[in-house]
């Protein structure tokens, strides 16, 4: 294949990507442009006590309002263990076939403890804010 060819063939290959890619934001948007929204929450690491950064839960119907109070979502799947999630957003709620926002299960409190210190997990193994009154490791320093 000539030089020229080769050109050819590559801009049509990026005229593809680029036109894909603006498929994909033009269906997001409209997605989100129609009475839903996405549902923003913070995973809970439990072994930690900490928070990971904000993801999405589910696409939920009716427009955002904003921040509320913060509420724990537990989300069951079969087969896999709970998962604690927090959030700030208001409702409507992620569907409650799949999300808890009753607040009773028992990882809910220390979950909303790390949200109202800000404790974002670090790659390290760290925290951002760890909890002044989680135990210390008893193991003798080396």
């Amino acid at each position: 294949m000539t030089t020229r060819g080769r050109a050819r063939v590559r801009a049509g290959a990026a005229a593809a990507l680029l036109g894909a890619f603006a498929s994909i934001c033009i269906v997001h948007l409209s997605a989100c442009g129609d009475g839903t929204h996405v549902y923003l929450g913070r995973y809970y690491l439990e072994s930690r006590d900490c928070l990971g950064t904000s993801s999405s839960l589910d696409v939920v119907a009716g427009d955002s309002k904003g921040d509320c109070a913060p509420i724990c979502l537990i989300q069951f799947r079969p087969g896999v263990a709970r998962s604690v999630y927090v959030a700030t957003m208001c409702s409507p709620y992620p569907s409650a076939i799949d999300f808890d926002t009753s607040g009773v299960d028992p990882g809910c409190a220390p979950a909303l403890a790390a949200l109202a210190r800000n404790d974002t997990c670090l790659s390290d193994g760290g925290s951002a804010h760890p909890n002044p009154v989680a135990p210390k490791d008893a193991s003798p320093e080396r």
